[in-house]
């Protein structure tokens, strides 16, 4: 096996929306599953791993090893990221209002954040397949891997690309001082030539849209209105020297508002070794 696969699931309808997921996005790549519950949805339903996990074979043919683990599913998740070092983790929303979210805090917020993996955030599939991708690009270090991974999945899906880039002049507080315009129309022309140096299925060759406005708006309302299955983002860590308690991570708000299913590509370097926020426990 190249690599492997972490897949969270429960007895909910959440937790099926992890399993559609992972299998479609299994099914295209030659990698093995491992699959996660908590020792409390263990206990409820005890069948649940392996029935799920025949499942995922008979459809995909993939190996698939099961995990149970102690405490919190946002806990369990990242502990077992860690051990297992998996390319992706695929997990589902807890479904919390914004209320909730407010005194529990939020698993998707908290894994996307802490996570040493590329993760996807399984939101209800919007269709039967991932057959149209758009993935959102800044123009930054980051666009290289985040397009890359792009690549991989819709040449395994087989799927549509449309590239999304959005030029903004919208300032964060106490964030860094902004890019001269001038940098920043220089970075567009990189997306193209990147786009143009990757190989596609003939007839699938990817889509580019450039826009200018408020970042997170743009992209939440071409999810909407483009009839997307996927929604492509490279992750940001916030630090002390880009803006301080008060910067966001755009990809963690995207990852928490986005209507469709969000796959967050983790930075390289940042693979090992991340110190995990503090976080409310989840129950």
């Amino acid at each position: 096996m190249l690599f492997r696969i972490l897949v969270y699931i429960d007895q909910t309808t959440r937790g099926q929306w992890s399993l559609t997921l992972s299998k479609e996005i299994v099914s295209g790549m030659d990698a093995g599953v491992i699959l996660l519950t908590t020792e409390e949805n263990h206990q409820k339903a005890p069948d649940l791993l392996e029935s799920t996990a025949a499942e995922i074979t008979a459809a995909t043919g993939r190996d698939v090893t099961t995990r149970v683990r102690p405490g919190p599913p946002r806990e369990a998740i990242l502990k077992e990221s860690h051990a297992s070092s998996p390319a992706i983790t695929i997990f589902p929303p807890a479904g919390r209002s914004s209320l909730a979210r407010m005194f529990k805090g939020s698993r998707v917020r908290t894994v996307v954040h802490n996570s040493p993996s590329t993760v996807m955030v399984a939101r209800q599939p919007v269709s039967d397949s991932i057959r149209h991708v758009l993935v959102s690009v800044s123009g930054g270090p980051m666009s290289q891997t985040t397009l890359l991974s792009a690549h991989e999945v819709v040449q395994a899906l087989d799927s549509e690309l449309t590239v999304l880039h959005v030029k903004s002049s919208v300032v964060l507080p106490n964030s860094a001082p902004a890019e001269k315009p001038e940098k920043r129309e220089a970075e567009v022309p990189e997306i193209p030539k990147l786009l143009a140096q990757l190989p596609w299925h003939e007839g699938k060759e990817p889509k580019l849209e450039i826009r200018e406005g408020m970042v997170v708006r743009e992209i939440l309302e071409e999810c909407q209105r483009g009839h997307y299955d996927l929604l492509i983002l490279g992750q940001h860590l916030a630090t002390k020297d880009s803006g301080g308690p008060l910067s966001q991570n755009l990809a963690e708000l995207l990852a928490m508002e986005s209507p469709i299913p969000v796959l967050i590509v983790r930075p390289r370097r940042w693979a090992t070794g991340v110190k995990l926020r503090e976080e409310t426990q989840e129950h």
